[in-house]
C-alpha cells in the first residue's frame, strides 16, 4: 500500500513531461512556419520587382536618389511652360488674327524633380495657342468708343451686355450698339439725357435681340427697340428714387424683367401695352431692409427645353451678403431654396 503514492507521482511526472514536449514541438512548428512565410514573402516581393520593366514604363534612371531635405528645400521651376501633348485639341483654324489680338497665360509645370525633367516639344505650327481661355482685344469696338468720346462727348464705357449684338453703355448716358463684325449699328440716347439720368450702370438684351434695357446711375430705366433705334419706355418710378440700378435682366418671358438697385432691393418689371400705350408695372420681390441683395441672375432655359415643366416657374437666383436664394416668379412668388454661406 505504501508504493501506490509513488506510482501516482511517476505517472503525473510522465504526463507533465509529455505535455511539455508537445508544447515545445508546437512552438517550433509555428516558428518554422513563420520563418518560411517571411522567406516566401520576400521572394514574392523580389519576383514582383523583377517584373517591373523600366523601359516599358519609361522610368528614368536615378544615379543618386534625392533626400527628403533636398526635396523639401527645392524651389519650383517656373521657367518651363506647359506644352499640350495632344495637338488635335488645338483649333487653330478658328483663330482670326485680323480682328483681335490673342494672348494666353502660360502655365508652369513644377512637378518635375532634379534629374527627372523631361520635355516634349510640339512643332511650331501647334505652339500658337494652348490655353483653355482666350483673351481677345476687340480693336474695332475699342477704337470707335474712343472716337465717340472725342467727337460726341460719349464718355468712358461703364456697362456692357453681350449677345448676338454687343451693347456698351457710357458715363454720359449713351448706349452704343455693335454687330458681330464690330461695326457700329446704333447710338442710343443723348448727352442731355445722360446729364439728367447719369451714367448707364446696367444693360440687358432680350433673347431675340429686339429689345435693350438701360439702367442709370440715378435710378431711371429706358427700353429701346434695337431694330429701329426707337425709345419705347422711360421708367422713372419702378423703385425708390435716389438709388442706382446695379443690375437689370430680361427673363425668358420678353414681358418680364428683374432689376436690383443700390439699396439692395429687387424688383419685378412687367411690361404691358394697353390701347397702344406702353406701360410698366413694378413689384418688390426683396426689400433691402431684410439684407442687401448684391447680385441677381434669371435662370434661363434652353429653347429645346421649352416644354419642360420647370420653365413655367421663371426661376430667379439672388445673392445677398449672407445667403443665396432661388425663387420662382410664376405662377405665384415662391422661395424654392435658401443656402447660407456659413454652411
Amino acid at each position: 500500500m505504501e508504493n501506490e503514492p509513488d506510482h501516482e507521482n511517476v505517472e503525473q511526472s510522465l504526463c507533465a513531461k509529455t505535455s511539455e514536449e508537445e508544447l515545445n514541438k508546437s512552438f517550433n512548428l509555428e516558428a518554422s512556419l513563420s520563418k518560411f512565410s517571411y522567406i516566401d514573402l520576400d521572394k514574392e516581393l523580389e519576383f514582383k520587382n523583377d517584373l517591373i520593366d523600366d523601359k516599358e514604363f519609361d522610368i528614368p534612371q536615378v544615379d543618386t536618389p534625392p533626400t527628403l531635405e533636398s526635396i523639401l528645400n527645392e524651389t519650383d521651376d517656373e521657367d518651363e511652360s506647359f506644352v499640350l501633348e495632344d495637338p488635335t485639341l488645338l483649333n487653330i483654324d478658328t483663330i482670326d488674327s485680323h480682328s483681335y489680338d490673342t494672348s494666353s497665360v502660360a502655365s508652369s509645370d513644377s512637378g518635375d524633380r532634379t534629374n527627372l525633367k523631361r520635355k516634349k516639344k510640339l512643332p511650331d505650327s501647334f505652339s500658337l495657342h494652348g490655353s483653355v481661355m482666350r483673351h481677345s482685344l476687340l480693336k474695332g469696338i475699342s477704337a470707335q468708343i474712343v472716337s465717340a468720346a472725342d467727337k460726341v462727348d460719349a464718355g468712358l464705357p461703364t456697362a456692357i451686355a453681350v449677345s448676338s449684338l454687343i451693347a456698351v453703355g457710357t458715363s454720359h448716358g449713351l448706349a452704343l450698339i455693335f454687330d458681330q463684325n464690330q461695326a457700329l449699328r446704333l447710338c442710343l440716347g443723348s448727352t442731355s439725357v445722360g446729364g439728367q439720368y447719369g451714367a448707364i450702370s446696367a444693360l440687358s438684351i432680350n433673347n431675340d435681340c429686339s429689345r435693350l434695357l438701360c439702367g442709370f446711375a440715378k435710378g431711371q430705366i429706358t427700353m429701346w427697340d434695337l431694330a429701329s433705334g426707337k425709345l419705347l419706355r422711360s421708367i422713372t418710378d419702378a423703385h425708390p428714387p435716389g438709388t442706382a440700378i446695379l443690375h437689370i435682366k430680361f427673363t425668358d418671358d420678353p414681358t418680364l424683367a428683374i432689376c436690383n438697385d443700390s439699396g439692395g432691393s429687387v424688383f419685378e418689371l412687367t411690361f404691358k401695352r394697353v390701347m397702344g400705350v406702353r406701360t410698366c408695372e413694378s413689384r418688390c420681390l426683396f426689400s433691402g431692409s431684410k439684407g442687401e441683395v448684391c447680385c441677381i441672375e434669371p435662370l434661363h432655359s434652353k429653347p429645346e427645353l421649352k416644354d419642360h415643366p420647370i420653365t413655367q416657374f421663371s426661376l430667379l437666383a439672388m445673392a445677398s451678403l449672407t445667403k443665396i436664394l432661388v425663387i420662382g416668379l410664376k405662377p405665384s412668388l415662391k422661395v424654392w431654396m435658401t443656402f447660407p454661406y456659413g454652411r
